[in-house]
């Protein structure tokens, strides 16, 4: 569909190519860049990057989102701060960020972690407040220990709203990924068309807008589906 009102466009406007390239220039550049490795080296890089972001909001997130799930006055007391936390977003801490950490792979790493782990921590919190009551107390009278709560009620419980958590983290955490690399410029594909941009190669910075919505669809499908299939699916929470 994309490339269909691509060629409309560029046929009907007959726009320069300062403006606007054609699909197979696009496809030129692509092939060009793959086979030089720069594509690699730019993937690699934020794929990296998110990668690393989410394995350490999760293992922060999703504790802290037990603990404070588990408490009822806790809850109420963080629910309007992590509402709070979630409409600033990653991108408005970047120029502090930069100002801390200055234009390094740091700066990036703290914004993607912490556009992650606010959605996390927040739907870990409300998956946890969601398990009815009487499950914890039908195992605590049976002498079921904390850990066992936990891992039998709390967290087949809270997993619909922690793979939530996951998902839109992931996506909120994808783009201010690429917005921090477009300012940090230490390499990832926000690097590639902002650098595309200073000299104007509009078929670099299409080849970056296409690999950018490419490779979230990969590993969303790849990834966090498979995850989703394994577990809520599997028990029965989710309906296919």
């Amino acid at each position: 569909i994309l490339v269909g009102i691509w060629w409309a466009v560029k046929l009907a406007g007959n726009f320069p190519e300062r403006v606007l390239v054609s699909p197979a220039r696009v496809w030129d550049t692509l092939v060009v860049l793959s086979e030089h490795g720069v594509l690699a080296e730019y993937i690699s890089t934020s794929l990296s990057m998110v990668g690393f972001a989410t394995l350490i909001s999760l293992a922060i997130g999703v504790p802290v989102g037990f603990v404070v799930g588990s408490n009822r006055y806790a809850a109420r007391s963080l629910e309007g701060f992590l509402r709070f936390l979630q409409g600033v977003s990653g991108i408005a801490w970047l120029p502090l960020v930069i100002i801390w950490c200055g234009f390094t792979h740091t700066t990036t790493l703290v914004v993607v972690i912490y556009t992650l782990i606010v959605p996390i921590i927040f739907n870990t919190m409300v998956g946890v407040r969601a398990v009815p009551e009487y499950y914890a107390l039908a195992l605590r009278s049976l002498g079921a220990s904390r850990l066992r709560l936990i891992t039998n009620v709390y967290l087949p419980g809270a997993l619909p709203s922690i793979v939530v958590g996951v998902r839109l983290g992931m996506g909120y955490g994808w783009r201010a990924l690429i917005a921090a690399e477009m300012l940090v410029r230490q390499g990832g594909l926000g690097d590639l068309i902002f650098g595309a941009r200073t000299s104007g190669q509009i078929d670099r910075i299409f080849v970056g807008m296409i690999l950018i919505g490419t490779l979230y669809v990969i590993v969303d499908r790849l990834l966090i589906q498979p995850i989703e299939n394994l577990t809520v699916a599997r028990w029965g929470v989710l309906r296919k």
